[in-house]
């Protein structure tokens, strides 16, 4: 047999990357030194991705396995044992880690799985493979074909110590723009019986002195984004507080992502994340539902009046982004009840509000109670609910489009002072509005197609006159119009403004806002490096904009004002770069 081994990831985007497979090969390297890795996404052709595994000339394959690739995998494997049936097929991971007698039943492609942690798993049973006459039956972890049966052999226990394990990455030469993931733990305080992590027991980290070292490498490399997969960052609140400052000490550009519990976060927690540079952290914060009777339900303690308390600060710095998460589907959760968990997160205003779908994961404490809950969901991956005893499947299509038009317009930034007036200023709750945007794209035929950036302005803009004519007045539709244009001048600028966005004629006093651009606005803090540019150059990097409305302040007043920008935006920084004048000084 070759011993040319090939561990394969096929990930959910192109900008992801698959930490297992690296700990695989590093764990594995020192012993097989022919093992490579292969990625790709679950978008690439599947045409290609067989080539590329048949010209491998690999021996040995090892698949990771999780619900957004594991249809895919499963037809690769069948392809692949046909083109190349001498291959051993090797799968690991969480989706084939529960049942995997089942899986070796219905996919004779397969000839073994790793089930559960897989570093020490595999070495061992790479080690079988390729010396004759050992035992599959000594490796625990494993699932085989022992003649005309499927064996299953004992869970193997967890690694005692994560520094066991060799740091994951050899360079980061091929993660250019792309998220780079890390764990500093495994394992999880809490049991939400929604999540795969309920099943085991117990956290386990790295040691301090090993994380300083690893951390550093990410810090000076340069790279953009580091994801932890930890499954509660600060479940150990002390800890999470001394990593998080030693990141702030290394004052890299890269930015840190976290997981979190926001009702543990305490005081020190909140003074060191004051502190970072903007763009340093980003917190992603799972509270999935507000009603009692489900967090009860589904085992997950949260205190929501400390969750609040503790989100709105960390907005309040205005040095990192925040991200809410709400599950869809969970037990006791029906469609009132589901609106008001909406909008009290909503209310906490975070950059991000993911309105996710429950999946009833294999091995999974919800899955286990089907039937108790009048559950019924896809066969296939990821086994999304389609109703419950609380919620229908109509119900589950509101939310779905609710959804989609979230994440049109509140998700992708591009209209948040418009979302901003509009909710303050309607007699309406968040989850109404959406609910009501969504059975507007309904009437008009707008989903089940990409919108541009303009059509979505557009479609927003005639959203509002037909639904809310006979709410708001005039002057609330003129600071309607000033509020979309300030945000599609910050978020977007790509191109020309849309055509639904009224602009006041400033043809007879461009030569003034100009002047004023070039000999007063260069001086100012932000612009200094536009001072000494020709005015044709420097009208490439600034721009500006008149405003019928000063809506900069805290109260709205009806008088014209100029906003200058750069077109370019520092990436680093949270808050974009402009600058407010009367039009009267500058006239």
């Amino acid at each position: 047999m070759q011993n040319k081994i090939l561990l394969c990831a096929v990930n959910a985007r192109y900008i992801h990357s698959n930490l297992a497979v690296r700990y695989l090969k590093k764990y594995c390297g020192a012993q097989f030194e022919a093992i490579e890795i292969a990625e790709f996404s679950i978008n690439d052709n599947m045409n290609n991705i067989l080539k590329r595994l048949y010209n491998s000339g690999a021996g040995i394959y090892g698949f990771s396995c999780y619900i957004w690739n594991i249809s895919q995998i499963r037809s690769l494997c069948s392809s692949l044992k046909k083109v190349r049936p001498e291959a051993v097929i090797i799968l690991g991971g969480p989706e084939v880690s529960y049942d995997p007698a089942s899986l070796l039943s219905d996919n004779p492609s397969v000839d073994y799985v790793v089930a559960g942690e897989g570093e020490e798993t595999l070495l061992d049973l790479l080690d079988c493979i390729t010396e004759s006459g050992c035992g599959l039956s000594g490796i625990p972890g494993i699932a085989y074909r022992d003649g005309g049966k499927i064996s299953v052999n004992q869970p193997r226990p967890l690694i005692p110590a994560l520094d066991m394990l060799p740091f994951p990455y050899d360079s980061f030469d091929e993660f250019e723009n792309k998220i780079i993931y890390y764990e500093t733990s495994r394992g999880c305080p809490f049991n939400c019986q929604y999540c795969l992590s309920s099943t085991t027991h117990g956290v386990r980290y790295l040691s301090m002195d090993r994380l300083r070292q690893d951390i550093k490498r990410f810090a000076d490399s340069g790279i953009n984004q580091v994801k932890l997969v930890d499954r509660t960052f600060n479940c150990d609140i002390s800890r999470s507080i001394d990593i998080m400052k030693y990141i702030i000490e290394l004052n890299s550009a890269t930015n840190f992502h976290f997981e979190i519990a926001a009702d543990l976060i305490n005081e020190r927690f909140l003074e060191v994340v004051e502190k970072a540079p903007k763009g340093m952290f980003q917190f992603e914060i799972g509270v999935q539902s507000t009603n009692p009777e489900t967090l009860s339900e589904i085992k997950r303690k949260m205190d929501f009046g400390k969750v609040s308390s503790n989100v709105r600060e960390l907005i309040a710095f205005g040095n990192t982004h925040v991200h809410t998460d709400l599950i869809a589907g969970l037990p006791f959760e029906d469609i009132k009840s589901f609106e008001k968990s909406f909008n009290d997160v909503y209310a906490l205003k975070a950059d991000m509000l993911q309105l996710g779908f429950l999946k009833l994961l294999k091995g999974s404490g919800i899955r286990e109670r089907l039937s108790l809950y009048g559950m019924e969901h896809h066969d296939f991956p990821p086994y999304e609910v389609l109703k419950t005893n609380w919620l229908s499947y109509k119900e589950l299509l509101l939310l779905k489009d609710i959804e989609h038009v979230l994440e049109q317009y509140h998700n992708s930034g591009k209209f948040r002072h418009t979302l901003e007036f509009l909710l303050r200023t309607l007699p309406t709750a968040p989850f109404d509005f959406y609910r009501r945007m969504s059975d507007f794209w309904n009437l008009e035929k707008h989903f089940g197609s990409s919108k541009s950036v303009n059509e979505l302005y557009m479609i927003f803009r005639q959203f509002v006159s037909d639904v809310y004519s006979d709410v708001l007045g005039p002057d609330q539709f003129s600071l309607l119009n000033e509020y979309m244009k300030l945000d599609w001048l910050l978020y977007c600028r790509s191109g020309s403004m849309p055509g639904s966005i009224m602009r006041f004629d400033h043809t007879h006093i461009k030569e003034r806002l100009q002047e004023y651009l070039k000999n007063h606005l260069t001086n100012t803090e932000g612009f200094e490096a536009f001072k000494n540019m020709p005015m044709r150059e420097l009208l490439k990097h600034v721009g500006y904009e008149v405003f019928t409305w000063n809506i900069f302040g805290d109260i709205p007043c009806e008088c014209r004002v100029v906003m200058f920008f750069p077109f370019k935006q520092s990436t680093v920084s949270t808050k974009p770069l402009f600058s407010i004048v009367p039009l009267k000084e500058i006239l």
